[in-house]
């Protein structure tokens, strides 16, 4: 049976009256380098209950954990990730561009890059949504494999904005939760409850897509009468994360931890980044 595995404590929560839960968007991008161990850390240490990370395959096949097709935008270095082994990307700087909102570098710090396997490793009781940004069947495989070699079948949730991919990935570990992709999100929208049989369980979606909105209260109630999880992203500000709280949301994609875990009274860090969201959701 497959298992909705990032609801939180309560799996039948309704909408409005449970805890809603802050997934730290690569760990905060905002707060500390992007997808690296101390982003993700920073984020728990506020009060994070999920971390997005983004995966990609090196040339030698490993899984690591970047958003860019290329490391030149984070790293120390220049390339694709798929042309670079996991020992050349180790080498990499992974918070050489990075300076957080006190003005402090992370540059020289020996922030590096991580694999799947050890992000696993190193935070082995928290909930982790996967977003698989290769287009290859191959990617979907290595990302099962090392859900499965984690033992991590019922602490993740996995989605790509590459539908084929997300296909394979259900076909290759079918007891994993996964996130719409975006034909099926419109498919739901549009279809509503001519739809019988869903293969997935979590949308995690903007709050408008070309001019239509996904965040009205009658999506959210559809949503919530064939048991499925609505997560935003990127919410930054806080006036929009009150408004989207106060709808119900089961969850909300921020770089703005800090913010969002403040906003709901569960903040465990004392450190104060500033008041108000950093640019645009």
């Amino acid at each position: 049976m497959k298992i909705n595995n990032l609801r939180g404590s309560d799996p039948n929560r309704p909408y409005g009256g449970g805890r809603v839960d802050v997934y730290a968007h690569r760990g905060s991008t905002i707060l500390a380098p992007e997808n690296t161990a101390e982003a993700f850390e920073l984020a728990l240490d506020y009060g994070a209950d999920v971390l997005e990370i983004d995966v990609r395959l090196s040339r030698d096949g490993q899984v690591v954990v970047i958003h860019d097709a290329r490391v030149d935008r984070t790293c120390n270095g220049q390339g694709k990730v798929a042309d670079l082994n996991l020992a050349q990307l180790k080498r990499l700087d992974a918070g050489f561009y990075f300076t957080d909102l006190h003005g402090v570098p992370s540059r020289g710090q020996s922030v590096r890059l991580l694999t799947l396997d050890e992000l696993f490793a190193r935070f082995p009781d928290t909930r982790i949504n996967i977003d698989i940004k290769d287009n290859s069947a191959i990617a979907a495989q290595a990302v099962a494999a090392c859900i499965e070699r984690g033992g991590r079948r019922t602490q993740v949730n996995v989605g790509s904005f590459h539908a084929p991919v997300l296909h394979h990935f259900r076909l290759t570990a079918p007891d994993v939760s996964t996130a719409a992709t975006q034909r099926e999100v419109a498919h739901l929208y549009f279809a509503r409850r001519r739809i019988r049989t869903l293969p997935f369980e979590y949308l995690q979606i903007p709050v408008s897509y070309y001019g239509i909105p996904l965040a009205g209260r009658r999506f959210l109630q559809l949503a919530q009468s064939r048991g499925i999880n609505v997560v935003y992203w990127t919410i930054n500000s806080t006036s929009s994360m009150q408004s989207l709280i106060d709808r119900g949301v089961h969850g909300l994609v921020t770089d703005r931890v800090d913010l969002a875990c403040r906003l709901l009274g569960r903040s465990r860090q004392s450190r104060d980044f500033g008041k108000q969201g950093a640019g645009p959701d």
